[in-house]
């Protein structure tokens, strides 16, 4: 009865955060994805696209807010006005000469981080050079 429930009407959300867990709905299916398979994740017009371990990518259809409150931040950062990064699969962040930077995560993948959200990465790395 309660997944009846959850992919009825009475799931009018497009995403939720359970535990460790991302509840989305993609194409009339409800899916659990553990936030710990999450690459990155990618706007697209009026959806999000959630690249996965494996090569795997789900569309969700809800805003970059939205899914940046259902995400831990010590895990999840915003790096661009369309990216949202899991920091675990940051590889190595290089300055481009004007301001921003490319992250690249850990399977090659290369992501811009925009100026507006650069402070955020300068934290990230600042932590981890302190200890």
């Amino acid at each position: 009865m309660w997944m009846t429930e959850v992919a009825g009407d009475h799931f009018s959300e497009s995403s939720r955060q359970l535990n460790n867990r991302l509840m989305i709905k993609s194409r009339g299916r409800v899916i659990f994805v553990v936030s710990d398979e999450i690459d990155w994740i990618e706007a697209e017009a009026n959806y999000l696209r959630l690249h996965l371990c494996g090569n795997v990518a789900h569309l969700s259809r809800q805003t970059m807010g939205q899914v940046t409150q259902q995400l831990d931040s010590s895990c999840f950062l915003r790096i661009h006005r369309s990216f949202i990064v899991n920091v675990n699969r940051i590889r190595e962040v290089q300055p481009t000469g004007r301001g921003d930077f490319i992250v690249v995560l850990r399977d090659g993948k290369e992501l811009p981080c925009s100026r507006s959200y650069r402070h955020a990465l300068r934290a990230l790395y600042s932590q981890t050079g302190k200890g």
